[in-house]
């Protein structure tokens, strides 16, 4: 048997949840949200009115590179109007530390602001501006962690400088008051919480089972009478899905008044592998700023169509590895000391889709491009092709349908047949509507063409994706370690979980 089947059968083995052996690596990349409300005087419930509350948080910094290089960043986080029209409540990580913290308004005013107090537990900080924007404070409400419902989270995603409405979901969880510490996953990414003091994985979290978009770190979530019930928070990393929640608002917030926790002097570690920064030059002006951000946004978003994806970070094996949960770092570990691969030099770049939630990995530095209505990477001689495809269905029935549809429409029996070494593997739990399957074919010409389709499906969003490949070359070492590349990417794919 190749070792592609021990590959799949090992995940296959695995399949508790819905992907196949998914690696469930963290990685830590926090992009931390808190919008925090206000019950003040000037408390407004009006979603229009969320307008002229909301800001961009905008931040320069600088840090060490990967060589040891100081280098100029440009960070972009939410914000939101507490209490008074000077107070802006963000999180955190996007504000310690950095040289300058600037708010922008959504019609474009601007001032400065400096940092008055913070909330180390839930990775809040509190602003005051330097100058009257005529900001309007927003009301909090309470609610519960299972409420299962469906809010809007006003925000700047990175790149965006107008507000941005977008609905997001609250998952259920089993525990009655969850924690971060319920959904983090690692012992390092665990003891670098730790380290830090920020944000505590004892903290109350929201569970949110859609995407948060980088930039919208400290973004409230609003009911539909415009009251904050939630300050977006995520970025971790399952895998190379982002894990999201939200800090519960009327809990956390008014905590900010008395706070005596010290305020941070050094940039936090999330905003260094945080995908909402962009490399400047060190005297860069604002213009100068905006369009290196535009440029860089650009070039890392693949379109077709109306639909698009976008690359918001690059990470080594090590990395993931390391921030990984114990059990999945052994069974990657076993398989790579089973056929004596060392994938420490290999990196990935991380795209996703922020309509779905949807996350998807390609080996560092491969061409992403779009073919056939998929997304798609090949290696140079095209021996190894990777494609995949994000989808809404529009319903969860729909998207079980058209899981076996597309496959039999796209890959004809009669041009591939079933691979006698592998079984059909179907996962199906329509209490939770999610569900999975896997299906292995070797090309019917006797090419040595090999094929792994793959689908995950949770609500009425897709995952669609599979992996072909010349077995033929699998004799030759180099071949084996691209092979596997390309392969660990393909199962890094995944949607934003709230685990």
């Amino acid at each position: 048997m190749y070792f592609h089947q021990w590959f799949v059968n090992s995940k296959k083995i695995k399949s508790s949840k819905i992907n196949n052996m998914k690696t469930k690596i963290i990685l830590l990349v926090l992009s931390f949200t808190f919008l925090l409300p206000c019950s003040g005087l000037f408390a407004q419930s009006d979603m229009e009115s969320a307008r002229t509350s909301v800001v961009k948080v905008k931040t320069q910094y600088s840090v060490k590179n990967k060589a040891g290089k100081i280098e100029k960043k440009a960070g972009t986080a939410t914000g939101f109007c507490w209490q008074q029209p000077l107070h802006v409540v963000t999180a955190l990580h996007a504000v310690a530390g950095v040289d300058e913290i600037k708010i922008i308004r959504n019609d474009g005013k601007t001032t400065t602001a400096k940092i008055i107090s913070v909330l180390l537990e839930a990775d809040l900080a509190l602003l005051r501006l330097d100058a009257d924007l005529g900001l309007k404070p927003l009301a909090l409400a309470d609610v519960s962690p299972n409420a299962g419902k469906s809010y809007t989270i006003w925000g700047f995603p990175h790149a965006v400088y107008k507000i941005l409405d977008t609905e997001v979901r609250l998952s259920r969880s089993l525990e009655a008051s969850p924690v971060l510490n319920d959904i983090i996953h690692g012992d390092d990414l665990k003891y670098q919480l730790e380290k830090q003091k920020y944000p505590s994985t004892n903290a109350k979290i929201l569970k949110i089972g859609s995407t948060i978009q980088p930039g919208q770190s400290g973004a409230p979530l609003l009911t539909s009478d415009g009251k904050v019930i939630g300050v977006a928070d995520g970025g971790l990393r399952g895998g190379a899905a982002l894990l999201n929640w939200g800090m519960p608002a009327a809990y956390y917030v008014p905590k900010l008044h008395n706070s005596q926790d010290l305020i941070p002097r050094t940039v936090s570690l999330q905003s260094s592998l945080y995908s909402s920064s962009t490399t400047i030059d060190e005297d860069a002006t604002d213009e100068e700023v905006f369009m290196a951000i535009q440029q860089e946004a650009q070039a890392n978003t693949v379109s077709m169509g109306g639909q698009s994806i976008t690359k918001t970070w690059t990470a080594s094996y090590t990395e993931i590895i390391g921030t990984m949960s114990e059990e999945d770092k052994a069974d990657i570990n076993a398989i790579m000391k089973d056929f004596n691969i060392d994938m420490r030099d290999t990196w990935y770049d991380i795209y996703e889709d922020f309509g779905t939630g949807a996350t998807i990995s390609i080996p560092y530095g491969e061409y992403f491009d779009v073919q056939n209505g998929w997304y798609y990477t090949c290696n140079a001689d095209a021996s190894i092709c990777y494609y995949v495809l994000p989808f809404d269905a529009h319903t969860y029935q729909n998207a079980k349908d058209q899981a076996i549809a597309l496959f039999n429409k796209t890959f004809p029996s009669n041009l591939w047949i079933i691979d006698p070494d592998s079984e059909d593997a179907f996962y199906v739990d329509d209490e939770n509507y999610e569900a999975s399957l896997t299906l292995d074919r070797n090309a019917a010409d006797g090419s040595g063409f090999k094929l792994q389709y793959t689908v995950d499906i949770i609500g009425q969003d897709m995952l669609f994706a599979y992996i072909i490949y010349n077995s033929n070359n699998l004799q030759y070492d180099g071949f084996v370690k691209q092979f596997f590349h390309f392969s660990l990417a393909m199962e890094m794919r995944d949607f934003a979980f709230d685990y």
